[in-house]
């Protein structure tokens, strides 16, 4: 009896401390509340292929609650102080966002504008959003009320390149590794440049093609380029 008493004692404890996590309420039976799935969301957008202008993240929001027979609007804010991105490099965003009928899913669009972006400016930009409580959706678990989405337009310039830049692609300029990752495939790595230096040297040659058809990018080259393997 005296083990059964501790065993009641321990289930109560751990009851009221999830009512305590779970806020005043207990455990939200007073209305249906919402909350970020993800804490932060990383956005390269160097990487991405150069033809790429504008890039919408998807920011998803979660339901603490069972789905509805009407759509539902909630409620989310820009925090300018946490915000470091400038107005002009992202489309304004609402303020309210909808939760479709019988459904506890949604996401919030953030438009990066990359076209307003330096790719040679080597900045990270993070855009914070916070949720806010209306009359439809309270506020979920505290630690999932923030999310903040992480970009940069900023390519690195691989270790590889300065070994052959007089001879084959000139000057660094992230537009020619973009169009050198899409026909690779992907990043290349200095084992992949020293291991299939052959490989490398074609892939720079059709980057070079493209852009001799393409002056309007302004690319340059070394004027004599002695592309082999044609």
């Amino acid at each position: 009896m005296k083990k059964l008493y501790t065993l009641l004692i321990m289930f109560t404890t751990c009851l009221l401390a999830g009512c305590d996590e779970n806020g005043e309420s207990g455990y939200y039976e007073d209305i249906d509340r919402v909350y970020f799935l993800e804490d932060s969301i990383v956005c390269r957008l160097g990487e991405m292929l150069m033809d790429v202008e504008i890039y919408t993240v998807k920011v998803p929001v979660k339901v603490l609650g069972a789905p509805f027979d009407e759509n539902r609007v909630f409620r989310v804010n820009v925090n300018k102080e946490l915000t470091t991105a400038p107005e002009d490099i992202y489309t304004s965003l609402s303020t309210e966002f909808v939760v479709d009928k019988d459904s506890v899913n949604a996401y919030i669009p953030i438009e990066l504008l990359r076209n307003k972006i330096d790719p040679m400016v080597d900045t990270v930009y993070r855009i914070v959003l916070d949720l806010e409580e209306n009359d439809k959706f309270g506020l979920g678990v505290q630690e999932k009320l923030q999310s903040k989405v992480v970009f940069s337009n900023y390519l690195q310039e691989p270790d590889w390149w300065y070994a052959l830049e007089f001879m084959y692609w000139g000057d660094y300029r992230p537009e020619k590794y973009q169009k050198m990752m899409e026909y690779w495939g992907g990043p290349i790595s200095f084992e992949e440049y020293t291991s299939r230096m052959v490989q490398v040297i074609l892939c720079g040659k059709k980057m070079y093609d493209y852009f001799k058809l393409h002056p309007e990018f302004g690319m340059e080259f070394p004027e004599t380029a002695p592309w082999p393997y044609e």
